[in-house]
């Protein structure tokens, strides 16, 4: 077959099966696609309506996939093209027969910030794009959105990745599927903010293993409309286009000039590495010629590779992992020596960091911001041969996780701290290593998302204005440090706790952290008493409750998957 054949629906089909989310796809559900009018999002809107449409009519057992597709259009309003790509986008949904919402972004009204200009749009226009995504498939009642990303787009990601110092695992560009995450920001003000509900959202990326020829092979065959974005071929806007203008003009052997009127400033420095970057992918493959084709089949190798790493990993947690505190990683040291594969002890590390971490799950914060020297430090300290002997007292070096000696043993209570360098292990001990969250800061109490500040959630004047409401509310969700996340029906709401709410205005209803994990606790405090625990995390995680029916749930978010 040529590299100019379309895209044959049984190709697709394994490409799409290759996206499932961890749980599987949802039951029944519909599928999203972000659809800009372009030939990538055309072509995977056809795709996608095709599969669904045969799935519907085969008499053999259907595939567990969507049943559904909604089409998704965002007018950022920053071209002057933007309507009539609108319009197109809508006419394809409409000639495949389905769903579309053209959706617009309420610039200047938050957490939108003001339209940005053209000097300054590319990161504000994707996080504001990203939002209004997010919402509409909350409208739209879907929890999976696919993007048109194609092997071409995968390049570009991986050159800018290794031009900018990546692992060979961040070369290994974008995942087929991934997590939403928590989002940017720490609070339900910040534009790239989504809290847990993108815990349970994710991105799918089906034709990351075709090429751009393929697909626009696949409009010509199926006479699909669609239209160009002009800004795409504008090297001057942003570095991806610049590097894409490198790639589409195949310049890679030619030096880049400091003045070319097309380049962004800096540029020139970074698309050197650029060319440095593609030396090193085309040097790790011979079987095919061509550049495109040598860059294409280097990185397809690394995501292999990345994700058999990641099959490592949950593979080598199963083995490690001790029963531990809710929040926490026990990790035996004596199987941490397994593992002697650099690549996959770098993969680990930032599983579990992303998985204690305070920042929230999916930020690059919540990875140590992937700071080389920080995790090298982690690992050189867990995979030390005899902690104990070289006396590594506990540490942190960053995502927000102190990395403490712990011995464990089945029989017995587990002893977490520096002492345990000086303990001899008896039977049955195992020296281990407890991830868990660092303390919060004091210095500046009222700064950063480690601030002790954040520890501390006032609830008095939600629970009294759903107590005065005249109609029965709905609990509302309380995202507590990004880590658990409590949930107060107020209808359940024990007639002490509302009497003394009702008539004492100097109580307060608060969530503190108890324990050296910061575990949260719901407290009614009230002056010159000790405070009144309503709810409280048992050791097993699950909420504890002073009444019964239970009016506090409270329950452990973040995940330890590879996604």
């Amino acid at each position: 077959m040529g590299s100019l054949a379309p895209i044959l629906l049984g190709e697709f089909l394994a490409a799409l099966t290759r996206c499932t989310p961890p749980s599987g796809w949802p039951i029944q559900s519909k599928i999203a696609v972000a659809n800009s009018g372009g030939p990538d999002s055309t072509c995977l809107l056809f795709l996608l309506a095709k599969v669904v449409a045969d799935l519907e009519t085969t008499t053999q057992r259907r595939p567990p996939l969507p049943v559904s597709v909604v089409s998704l259009y965002v007018d950022h309003k920053l071209q002057t093209a933007s309507t009539e790509m609108a319009a197109r986008a809508s006419a394809n949904a409409a000639s495949l027969g389905v769903e579309h919402h053209t959706l617009g972004i309420p610039w200047g009204v938050a957490p939108f910030p003001p339209k940005p200009t053209m000097g300054a749009f590319e990161k504000i226009a994707r996080e504001a794009r990203y939002k209004v995504i997010f919402d509409a498939m909350t409208h739209t009642g879907t929890t999976i959105v696919a993007f048109g990303h194609h092997a071409d787009d995968q390049v570009e990601t991986s050159l800018m990745r290794l031009a900018r110092g990546s692992t060979k695992i961040g070369a290994a560009g974008m995942r087929r599927c991934r997590r939403w995450g928590m989002g940017s920001g720490n609070s339900e003000s910040a534009l790239g903010w989504v809290g847990h509900h993108g815990l349970d959202r994710f991105i799918v990326r089906p034709l990351l293993n075709f090429g751009k020829d393929r697909i626009l092979a696949t409009c010509e065959a199926n006479g699909l409309d669609y239209i160009d974005d002009p800004t795409n071929f504008q090297p001057e806007l942003t570095l991806r286009n610049a590097v894409r203008h490198m790639i589409n003009s195949k310049r890679f052997n030619d030096p880049v000039r400091s003045d070319e009127a097309c380049l962004t400033p800096g540029s020139p420095v970074f698309l050197e590495k650029i060319r440095d970057a593609s030396s090193f992918l085309q040097s790790t493959v011979s079987e095919v010629d061509g550049v495109e084709e040598r860059l294409r089949c280097a990185i397809q190798k690394l995501a292999t590779s990345a994700e058999d790493i990641d099959d490592q990993v949950t593979l080598h947690l199963k083995e490690c992992a001790l029963p531990s505190p809710t929040g926490t990683l026990l990790l035996s040291s004596s199987k941490l020596s397994d593992i002697t594969n650099h690549d996959v002890r770098f993969a680990m590390i930032l599983r579990i960091m992303r998985y204690v971490s305070f920042h929230p799950w999916g930020s690059l914060r919540a990875d140590g911001d992937r700071r080389q020297s920080g995790i090298h430090r982690i690992a050189k300290f867990l995979w030390t041969a005899d902690p104990q002997a070289a006396q590594i007292k506990k540490f942190t070096a960053g995502g927000g996780v102190l990395w403490t000696p712990a011995i464990f043993n089945p029989s017995k209570p587990l002893r977490v701290g520096n002492q345990c360098l000086q303990l001899p292990l008896r039977s049955d001990d195992q020296f281990c290593w407890l991830a868990s969250r660092i303390p919060p800061f004091f210095k500046n109490p009222q700064e950063g998302a480690g601030s002790a500040a954040r520890l501390t959630v006032e609830l008095t004047e939600q629970l009294r204005t759903a107590m005065n409401s005249d109609m029965p509310t709905e609990p509302f969700e309380v995202l507590y440090d990004c880590r658990f996340l409590l949930r107060i029906d107020t209808n359940k709401m024990p007639e002490d706790v509302k009497f003394s709410l009702s008539h004492d205005k100097t109580i307060s209803v608060r969530i503190v952290s108890f324990t050296d994990y910061y575990w949260p606790k719901v407290v009614l405090q009230r002056e010159s008493h000790p405070d009144m625990v309503l709810g409280a995390p048992s050791k097993k995680g699950t909420a504890e409750m002073k009444d019964s029916p239970p009016w506090i749930s409270m329950q452990w978010v973040r995940v330890l998957d590879a996604t």
